[in-house]
């Protein structure tokens, strides 16, 4: 008898980003509706199990039709871990799926530097997180 095995890629054809900031996950969603335009909602949970532990991460989203863009705005840290351990000092994290180019990724981060509240934005290499599977939903 044959076995066949079946190799399966994940997509990581996303743009992230790192967001630090002392605000709550619902303030830190209103302060982005209002300095980007978005659109973010309350979702249920990001829950990941491991190591026999549950993890609810807070999960927003925002589709913009018009733009061909998602937006999904998750928090990094829950009771018993991070989301992506390798950004310990980010916060939240911010994934725009769609066709972003350089300079849109600039204004982007720009209008969120407008927050008064947010100390840092910063692009992450996605390619090189060792946890980057916690971030196929």
């Amino acid at each position: 008898m044959i076995k066949l095995s079946l190799d399966i890629e994940e997509d990581y054809d996303f743009d992230l980003f790192g967001i630090c900031c002392h605000l709550k996950d619902y303030r830190l969603c209103w302060e982005l509706n209002q300095s980007c335009k978005f659109g973010l909602k309350k979702v249920e949970d990001l829950e990941l199990s491991v190591k026999n532990e549950v993890q609810a991460y807070s999960f927003y989203e925002y589709n913009d039709h018009e733009n061909l863009l998602y937006y999904f705005l998750i928090n990094n840290r829950s009771d018993y871990g991070y989301l992506i351990p390798e950004e310990k000092n980010c916060d939240y994290l911010l994934i725009v799926k769609g066709n972003l180019n350089r300079k849109e990724n600039e204004v982007l981060i720009s209008k969120i530097n407008q927050v008064k509240q947010i100390l840092a934005v910063y692009p992450i290499q996605v390619g090189e997180l060792k946890s980057k599977k916690n971030l196929i939903f």
